[in-house]
């Protein structure tokens, strides 16, 4: 193997690497209502995406939550359990009203140009900070990747609804689409590896 061909391969790999490009979307911290989650709509403009984690709005104190998503919009299904699929659970310690709090979700896709809805509640509780909307279904944040739509203020679980809301958060995410995945990375890095052990070996003999 050339050396030229074993500089293009690492490059072929840090570039693919270096493309999993971060990024975040948010609405906003200046809550003036509430209650215990918000349903909401994500419109994806673009290309595949992993979402990674989100910052909520909660008040001071330790909450369990729940994440649901489904394809298409929550409209309709605000009550509609059976439509929804839970994504994760878990538990955070809030940093306050209107200060970002990170819970990290299992990461989940959102395909091309599409939309997801996520229902985000808190349990058991009524912490989750919102802000009142000016119409359902109005785009309230958009970053030329993703859109976050005016959604509901929703009891837990499923249960009384209460419209416009704003979600106050912000949205992590991994751009998908050209990046390979971990077991080509794996098996690309021990590609070059053993490369190198035979380079090595040849240059021993």
């Amino acid at each position: 193997m050339r050396k030229s061909s074993v500089i293009y391969y690492i490059f072929i790999l840090v570039f693919f690497t270096a493309n999993a490009n971060s990024a975040v979307i948010t609405t906003t911290f200046s809550s003036n209502n509430g209650q215990s989650g918000n349903m909401f709509d994500i419109v994806n403009l673009g290309g595949n995406k992993t979402i990674t984690g989100f910052d909520l709005n909660l008040d001071l104190g330790t909450f369990g939550l729940e994440v649901y998503g489904k394809s298409g919009s929550w409209v309709g299904f605000n009550n509609n359990s059976s439509a929804w699929n839970l994504i994760d659970t878990g538990t955070v310690t809030s940093s306050g009203v209107d200060l970002a709090t990170f819970f990290d979700v299992t990461d989940f896709l959102l395909d091309a140009t599409s939309t997801t809805a996520l229902y985000i509640t808190v349990i058991g509780d009524t912490s989750m900070n919102y802000t009142n909307g000016t119409g359902v279904g109005n785009v309230f944040s958009d970053n030329g990747e993703l859109q976050i739509l005016e959604g509901a203020g929703i009891a837990h679980a499923f249960s009384s609804t209460f419209t416009p809301r704003i979600w106050n958060g912000s949205i992590y995410y991994d751009n998908t689409a050209s990046v390979p995945e971990p077991a080509s990375i794996a098996l690309l890095g021990l590609g070059l590896a053993g490369i190198g052990f035979s380079r090595r070996k040849k240059k021993s003999l």
